[in-house]
Formats: C-alpha cells, sequence, structure tokens
C-alpha cells in the first residue's frame, strides 16, 4: 500500500465506534488501514448515542473522555442524544455536536496535517473550516449521502430556502475542502454537477468489508437457537431500521409468503422504524417474522444462518445514485443478496451475478424472486461463490484505502485523481 501524504489525520465525525452503522463501520476501518500505513491517526467524536438515542452505558455523566479503540486515540464531546422521527430533537441532536466540536477541534493539543470530516450533517464541516482558517490546517469533507436532496423529496425540510441555503453551504464547504471524497460514482457526477465542484477534487472511498473476519462458514446451530429460528430457509435484513428504506415491504412480502411454512423473514437491528415494524407485523398476524437485536461483530454467525440476505430501498429519484453499504458484508460471507431498489447496488449484484434485483416497493416481485431462489438451490449456489469473490475483488478494505490513498495523493500532486470504476465523466 502506498503511503498517504499526509502523515497526521484526524478524524472528526459524530458517529463511532461503539456504535454500529455504516459511518462507524467505515471510519473505524479507514483509521485502522491508515495506522497500519504510518499514518498517526486520531478521532474527534461524540458519547456513542445512535442509533437508540440514549448514551451508552460507561459514557454516562462525563463531560469528556479519551479512550483508545483498536490502537486508536479516540477524544469525546458533548452531545444531545436523540432518535426517533422528531425533526426538532434530530436537527438539535446534530448542532449540538457541531457546537461542542469547535472549541475541541481550534485548541486540540495535538496538531494533524489534516482534518477528514465525515460531514453528516454538514453542519460539522464548519469547525473543520474554521481549522483551516485559523490554523491552516486543510481537511477532507467526506459525505456517504446526497442528505439534502434527501430531506428535499422526504420534506424533511420543509420550506424551500432552507433547502437552496443547505445547498449553497455544502457547495461552500466543498469548494474550499483540499477534497470531496463520496462513497458512489453517481454522487461524484451530482456534486460536480450540482455543487460545481471540479472532478479533480474528488476523491473515492466506497464501503467495504473485511473479508479476512467475513467469510463462508458453516451455519451457527447455537446462535441459530439465540435467534429464536428453527426454519430452514431464513431471510435476513440485517441494518438499522430507517425511514428512507421503506422497511414495511419486508412485513408485506412476508405477509405474501405467510404459507410457506419453511420461510422464516429476521429482521436483525435497531433504528427509529423498529416499533412500527413490529406492530405492523402484529397486525397482520404474521408468525414469520422475528425481530432480534444483533450487533456487526456478529455478522459473520448471523450470514452463517442466512439462506439469502434482502436489502430494499424506496424508490425515490436519489436512490438510483445509491450504493448501500449492508449489500456488501453478506457478498464476503458467502450469501447472495436479494436488492429491491435502483441505484449502483442493484447494478452491482446484477453485473457480478451475486444475487437478484427487482423493483422497489413491490411485494408481489419480492415474494415470487424469494420463492424462486429458494427453488433454485443450485442458483443460490452460484450466486453464493460469485457473491464471495466479488467481495474479495471489489470492497476489500485494503483494496478501497489503497485507491482512496492514491487519489488523495494525486490531488496533492494536482493530478487528475485515478478513480477506480469512472470509464468516463461528463462535467
Amino acid at each position: 500500500m502506498k503511503k498517504l501524504i499526509f502523515n497526521k489525520v484526524l478524524i472528526l465525525s459524530q458517529y463511532y465506534k461503539p456504535e454500529s452503522g455504516a459511518p462507524q463501520i467505515r471510519l473505524a476501518k479507514m483509521a485502522e488501514q491508515l495506522k497500519k500505513n504510518g499514518c498517526d491517526v486520531r478521532v474527534l467524536t461524540a458519547y456513542p448515542n445512535y442509533p437508540t438515542g440514549k448514551i451508552y452505558d460507561g459514557y454516562k455523566r462525563a463531560s469528556r473522555m479519551e479512550e483508545e479503540i483498536d490502537g486508536i486515540n479516540v477524544t469525546r464531546s458533548w452531545i444531545y442524544p436523540a432518535s426517533g422521527r422528531s425533526k426538532l430533537k434530530r436537527l438539535i441532536n446534530y448542532l449540538s455536536f457541531t457546537i461542542s466540536s469547535t472549541p475541541k477541534l481550534l485548541f486540540f493539543k495535538w496538531r494533524p496535517d489534516v482534518v477528514f470530516v465525515e460531514a453528516q450533517p454538514i453542519t460539522l464541516a464548519f469547525p473543520a473550516y474554521l481549522n483551516l482558517k485559523f490554523k491552516k490546517i486543510p481537511y477532507i469533507y467526506n459525505t456517504p449521502d446526497l442528505q439534502i436532496e434527501y430531506a428535499e423529496q422526504d420534506k424533511w425540510l420543509p420550506l424551500a430556502f432552507m433547502i437552496f441555503f443547505a445547498k449553497k453551504i455544502e457547495k461552500f464547504f466543498m469548494k474550499n475542502a483540499f477534497s470531496v471524497t463520496t462513497v458512489t460514482h453517481e454522487f461524484i457526477r451530482h456534486f460536480s454537477k450540482e455543487r460545481k465542484i471540479n472532478y479533480e477534487k474528488f476523491s473515492f472511498l466506497p464501503n467495504g468489508a473485511d473479508t479476512k473476519k467475513l467469510y463462508p462458514i458453516n451455519p451457527d446451530e447455537d446462535f441459530k437457537k439465540k435467534m429464536g429460528v428453527t426454519n430452514q430457509f431464513i431471510i435476513t435484513y440485517a441494518g438499522t431500521h430507517a425511514p428512507y428504506q421503506g422497511l414495511e415491504l419486508i412485513i408485506n412480502t412476508a405477509k405474501r409468503l405467510k404459507n410457506r411454512k419453511d420461510i422464516i423473514f429476521l429482521l436483525a437491528g435497531d433504528g427509529p422504524e423498529r416499533k412500527k415494524l413490529i406492530e405492523l407485523s402484529k397486525s397482520y398476524g404474521l408468525n414469520n417474522v422475528i425481530f432480534q437485536h444483533s450487533p456487526f461483530s456478529e455478522m459473520h454467525k448471523l450470514m452463517s444462518i442466512t439462506y439469502a440476505s434482502l436489502v430494499v430501498l424506496r424508490a425515490m429519484p436519489i436512490s438510483k445514485k445509491m450504493r448501500l453499504s449492508k449489500t456488501i458484508p453478506p457478498l464476503a460471507c458467502g450469501v447472495p443478496v436479494i436488492y429491491s431498489g435502483w441505484g449502483e447496488s442493484a447494478k452491482i449484484i446484477s453485473d457480478f451475478k451475486c444475487g437478484l434485483v427487482v423493483d422497489p416497493e413491490n411485494s408481489l416481485k419480492l415474494a415470487n424472486e424469494i420463492k424462486g431462489i429458494i427453488d433454485n438451490q443450485e442458483l443460490r449456489n452460484k450466486m453464493s461463490l460469485s457473491a464471495r469473490k466479488t467481495a474479495e475483488l471489489e470492497f476489500d478494505w485494503n483494496v478501497i484505502i489503497s485507491n482512496w490513498i492514491e487519489n488523495i495523493n494525486d490531488i496533492y500532486d494536482k493530478k487528475l485523481p485515478r478513480i477506480k470504476g469512472m470509464i468516463e465523466f461528463n462535467q
């Protein structure tokens, strides 16, 4: 792996271990790989509270905390914990960490060469920008989502001027960043067109998997009992239960398949939609849906008992540009993915023949595809082999971080970044 041009890297993120979720996993793996690469990496983050909206045990009643996680020094700053569907509480949650982290970053005793900002929310780039102006330390603006576009389409921000203002702010932070990093090729095209960011500024850091820790294993029968499942064919959804995914589709699909006694739907995770989904399942009187909690550390066990992994996404225009992180760990474990949605994830699964793709929000088609793969185990086995091979070649963290380092070094050397998979780019 080529050495990163910046030797000392500070990661600024509202989300980090021991929380679960795509940003937490990606940033922890990034820190781990950069450290192996010889970088001095540190993290400034919030007290862990995601996705429950409650400060984790062991972190309560502390005004300041420093700890070491996997050999990485982590400094924590205050946050107003919140979850659920209350827009006001979530807004306060976002702004609280932006406010509390600003003085912490400006007066951080250790001086980094660059600040890597996980810009969820976009306001978190504000302390990094002040740090640039007052201390001349550059920052990398990382945005793993089209959060403003989602807020606009989902009417999260109800007033048009708020959307307009948010886009202007993000454009400003992107323009002043050393690099803009994101997770899909379509996001790069989108931000170049909509925010007027030059292609030379982009770097690519998609989500991946640790293929040395996640790999195919025999079914863990003890774990199966722990999850409370005895059926032969387990269709698993693993991840945060969030509004943008439209997880009620899984419940409606389970309703269509309730007479198939050999099929069970296992929803493992937590989030603001979980309670609503449980109530919906009960209202249908379904016995083929089980809700469980399972941390990411159990992913290899969870996938060992999974016949096919289910990933769904609502039929929103922005979903055509998305690449969902939850599709990748199953592939590493040799589990085919049944993907209900659009976007880069659908293209990856289709092109590499490591699962099935169906139209979003169509429970009838989804139910038919599930029955089809269960009744054709030879097809499932072929997809399983393709899934593992794809994960090793395309989504191993060592490969992903190596490519990102190459992008950053190209930008530093004023070269056109060599972004893997970007065959052409239309300004």
